[in-house]
């Protein structure tokens, strides 16, 4: 296993791109975002991007885990050194979009967005994305942005999610190269990472037309508890606007969403 100050096994370079300009190709790791963030300390350029075949401690949203196996996922988290302004909500819905453009390219068929990134296919998941960020006001604030894309996982192999998840290749019915599937990831978050500069919520306003979330009768589990009601919308920073029964509003930067009988 590799700690976490390792040298990568092998490095990779995109020379026309920032995202990806470098590389960083690992065997395994404990997770691709204590990485990220190891390396951004030691001064990692904007668009630094750690991958591993295999993570141990891979980790979603509230801690959870994220499982994979060699050849089983693409496992990306990428160095960006952003403003403030820019960091969390939207870079989240920057990467999300990202890989629903990837998705829907690769499997030709329509794809959604669960709030707030949960990218899914037929409604199983097959990607997720965390940001993780350290604001600072001079150049060594960063934010990491970490994408785990089930490739060639095959769902029925993992019984907690065997119900839950996808894959490209479980869609498809073949394998997918996952070279082939990284460098097309890092054109799409290139491009949605630099439309996130136009004022014209551009990212967000396209982020939307996918979300799958609106207009649901929901339940969000977040840190500080439950809110129930009807998604109402999103606002430019990509929080859900939630209506309760009682007709308050509650605006969520974050939680789980399940669907209410």
């Amino acid at each position: 296993m590799q700690s976490l100050n390792a040298t990568a096994n092998w490095e990779r370079f995109y020379p026309n791109s920032v995202v990806g300009a470098r590389v960083l190709v690992f065997d395994e790791v404990d997770s691709t975002m204590d990485v990220a963030r190891d390396i951004a300390h030691g001064g990692a350029r904007h668009g630094t991007v750690v991958r591993a075949e295999v993570q141990h401690m891979g980790r979603g949203r509230f801690s959870r885990r994220w499982e994979s196996a060699p050849g089983d996922s693409l496992l990306t988290s990428v160095v960006l050194r952003v403003p403030p302004i820019d960091a969390g909500a939207p870079l989240s819905v920057a990467g999300s979009l990202a890989v629903h453009d990837v998705v829907e390219e690769i499997l030709g068929v329509p794809c959604g967005i669960k709030w707030p990134n949960d990218v899914q296919v037929t409604g199983k998941k097959i990607a997720g994305i965390l940001v993780e960020s350290q604001i600072a006001t001079d150049s060594t604030g960063f934010a990491i942005l970490g994408i785990g894309l089930n490739v060639n996982l095959n769902p029925g192999s993992v019984e907690d999610i065997a119900e839950t998840a996808t894959s490209l290749a479980a869609v498809r019915g073949a394998p997918v190269e996952l070279d082939y599937v990284e460098e097309m990831l890092f054109r799409k978050l290139e491009a949605t990472l630099g439309d996130l500069a136009d004022s014209s919520g551009k990212v967000i306003n396209r982020w939307r037309t996918h979300l799958t979330t609106l207009g649901q009768q929901i339940a969000v589990r977040t840190r500080n508890g439950v809110v129930e009601g009807e998604a109402v919308g999103v606002d430019q920073q990509g929080a859900l606007l939630l209506r309760s029964a009682g007709g308050e509003t509650h605006r969520l930067l974050d939680g789980d969403v399940s669907l209410r009988d």
